[in-house]
């Protein structure tokens, strides 16, 4: 079984969300900090707002660089911080989370469930009704079948 690495097809989005987000934050702590958007209210509202950029970005970065790593002894997963894995015979189930909902627009992701009770979810692939990666359902199909053909009797 070869080594194949999934990442997010959302990837680009979300790299610029995080432009946008260490802009705003810089913008924001520029201004706040020497006072040069208290004349003008817009300018009020945009440097409290650039404010939310700040724990944003870290995350839209992690998000960016999650990936997925299928091999012969099972799943791993990297994310910024984090790092989980699974060896075939650790798993248990394979699902689909449904994670959103937010005007009625839902975020898929894949989770792997151990026979002890844990579970983690896979940074890639994943698709959203926003956002859709084609390629979602061939990737768990496939990520399916190995863990399959890797415990099968």
């Amino acid at each position: 079984m070869q080594r194949v690495e999934y990442r997010p097809a959302q990837r680009n989005t979300w790299w610029s969300w995080f432009a946008i987000a260490v802009a705003l934050s810089a913008y924001s702590v520029v201004a706040l900090t020497t006072g040069w958007s208290r004349e003008i209210n817009f300018g009020r509202f945009l440097s409290a707002f650039g404010l939310t950029g700040i724990p944003a970005a870290p995350w839209l970065a992690g998000m960016a660089l999650g990936r997925t790593i299928v091999d012969a002894h099972g799943i791993q997963t990297r994310r910024l911080l984090s790092r989980s894995a699974a060896a075939w015979h650790e798993i248990s189930e394979i699902e689909v989370d449904k994670e959103g909902g937010y005007h009625g627009n839902y975020d898929y992701w894949i989770r792997i469930s151990r026979h002890d009770g844990s579970s983690f979810r896979l940074p890639a692939p994943m698709t959203s009704d926003v956002g859709h990666d084609p390629s979602f359902d061939a990737v768990l199909e496939k990520i399916t079948h190995q863990w399959r053909e890797a415990t099968r009797p």
